[in-house]
């Protein structure tokens, strides 16, 4: 008798086992049952089941829900923060380009007149963003990845005074992963989006200028399933940047501010809308870096630099942030300069560093021509 209980118990326990990660491996998949147990949850916390709260059940989900907080941060910073970095550097390598030793001390001109006759300017720039997300929420161990590649291309004209007016153009394709729970299997997810930014620099003096740049453009995010959400972008930011000569060594400096929105409509599930599904999600980031860079004669310079980063995040979708708000971002590149056929380019590689879950990289090309 106490055998046939026991045996009956353990079968017992196996079917919920089995029936569980058969259950959370299907939930992954964003399809019209998973978004209905989603909106069983928001009526009740008992129905969230593996999770605690409706706000835990949408970080764990990035694919399906692109609105939640483990999503958004990678999401706006691999489009439209890599869009702002890239006009910067453009504009900061022309800045330069007329001062230290890269350029002939005695002649009286601005950086941004150097390196050619004609006011015109072209340039591009090409980024691979890769973000690896782990955290958990509750017992359950939550990983998200996120590969993001994003190619700008921009033109700007420089006046006499020393402003430059430009324009800027953005695409960016992804794909991504989530892993919602430990018995679940990994599911697809991708991502796309445009972007158009004008934006202007301004040289106040020989070691301090400023650039600033405002955006507007559209991203969407497919997930296995036929699930879909497509939203609108904004992006605004200012930077003050800095760069003295020291002999052969370069120190600069950036002082930064940067602001991402995306307003999500409602997910669709091979056309239908799901309710509860529309977010919006802010981005703000202070940044202060310092770099040390090393003209070596040839054209070549590499640096180094190190830059604090403090987010601020806020989205109708999230609850806690599992990412964690500072970071250190480590940067290791290479510059090159063609004064006498008014090129520039270069190649980068940052790090980031102090998030509490989550570690991300990115590896920059950009080259930039008078004309």
């Amino acid at each position: 008798m106490a055998n046939s209980i026991l045996y009956r118990l353990l079968a017992g326990v196996s079917l919920g086992v089995l029936a569980f990660s058969n259950l959370a491996s299907a939930s992954t998949t964003c399809t019209s049952s998973f978004y209905s147990q989603y909106q069983s949850c928001l009526s009740n916390s008992a129905f969230c089941s593996p999770y605690a709260s409706p706000p835990d059940f949408v970080a764990a989900h990035p694919g399906c829900f692109p609105g939640g907080s483990s999503a958004s941060q990678a999401v706006v910073t691999a489009s439209s923060f890599t869009q702002i970095g890239a006009i910067s550097t453009s504009l900061v390598a022309r800045m330069q380009a007329g001062s230290g030793p890269m350029a002939v001390t005695s002649t009286p001109v601005r950086g941004m007149a150097a390196g050619g006759k004609s006011p015109w300017n072209a340039w591009a720039s090409l980024a691979d963003n890769e973000t690896r997300q782990n955290f958990n929420i509750g017992i359950n161990k939550i990983k998200n990845d996120l590969s993001v590649t994003n190619a700008v291309v921009g033109g700007d004209y420089t006046f006499v005074s020393g402003l430059v007016l430009g324009v800027s153009a953005a695409i960016d394709r992804g794909e991504g992963s989530m892993q919602p729970t430990a018995a679940a299997a990994r599911e697809a997810s991708t991502t796309k989006g445009w972007a158009i930014a004008p934006y202007l620099g301004y040289q106040i003096n020989k070691e301090f200028s400023l650039d600033a740049t405002v955006g507007l453009g559209s991203g969407k995010t497919s997930a296995l399933g036929g699930a879909d959400s497509t939203g609108d972008r904004l992006f605004y930011a200012a930077n003050l940047n800095y760069s003295r000569w020291v002999k052969d060594f370069q120190f600069s400096g950036k002082l930064g501010y940067l602001h991402g929105e995306e307003d999500l409509g409602l997910t669709t599930v091979n056309g239908v809308a799901v309710a509860n599904t529309a977010a919006k999600n802010k981005l703000d980031r202070m940044l202060v870096g310092a770099q040390v860079g090393y003209w070596m004669g040839n054209g070549a310079q590499p640096y180094a630099g190190v830059t604090y980063l403090g987010d601020r995040r806020k989205s109708s979708l999230a609850g806690a942030d599992p990412i964690g708000k500072q970071a250190w971002q480590w940067a290791l590149g290479m510059n090159f300069f063609s004064l006498s056929r008014g090129i520039n380019a270069g190649i980068a590689a940052t790090w980031e560093s102090g998030r509490s879950n989550q570690k991300s990289g990115v590896l920059t090309g950009n080259i930039g021509m008078r004309f």
